[in-house]
């Protein structure tokens, strides 16, 4: 049987995901999402990170289907950037405007951003020395995304792993302070035999 503190740990990521900035839905124009930052977070690239952390892996829950690329690097002198891919019109939603295959995440800048397709325009954020949220509003702007709400049902979750938190955290302490409790006493006992006032057993 699992322990809470397990459960616990697996309820609290699974209710981040689905809660918080960057859970949206985004329209059927948006094919795929690109972002290009340094490792470092030296010159402007700590948002992009972030966002990247914080924010995407909300989007990629509510939005399975669509490629998000990011590609990691270590040129710090090279500007942020996103990349966001949209189709020109209504009418391209039907047709394959998706390129034949997806480049795969890269931390060593393998991943670069691919040209758009012929059905497709694209849409560049300057992610430079900006705060992760800033990026998610022009995100949000640019992409026309729906924002969701937590649930009645999401903010009970959020509530009762709040509260699991502070018992699990009153709890911590209390065991601390129980083994330093029995530490002292136990110091107290060598230093009472060290100084022979107490014979061993």
């Amino acid at each position: 049987m699992r322990t809470l503190g397990v459960r616990w740990n697996k309820l609290r990521r699974l209710i981040n995901l689905k809660c918080g900035p960057g859970a949206a839905v985004l329209p059927s124009e948006v094919t795929r999402i690109h972002m290009d930052f340094a490792m470092s977070l030296k010159n402007g690239h700590m948002g992009p990170r972030k966002f990247w952390k914080e924010c995407l892996p909300r989007l990629k829950y509510h939005n399975p289907s669509i490629p998000m690329i990011v590609n990691r690097h270590r040129q710090n002198e090279t500007p942020p950037k996103m990349t966001i891919y949209l189709r020109k019109d209504a009418a391209s939603a039907t047709e394959s405007s998706e390129p034949a295959s997806q480049p795969p995440s890269s931390n060593n800048g393998l991943s670069k951003a691919q040209p758009p397709t012929a059905s497709e325009r694209i849409v560049e954020i300057d992610m430079q020395n900006k705060h992760s949220t800033q990026i998610l509003e022009y995100f949000i702007a640019e992409t026309r995304a729906v924002p969701l709400k937590p649930t009645e049902e999401d903010i009970a979750e959020i509530q009762s792993l709040e509260e699991l938190r502070k018992q699990s955290e009153y709890d911590r302490r209390f065991l601390e302070n129980v083994r330093a409790e029995k530490k002292r006493e136990q110091d107290m006992l060598k230093r009472a035999r060290a100084a022979g006032g107490m014979l061993e057993d």
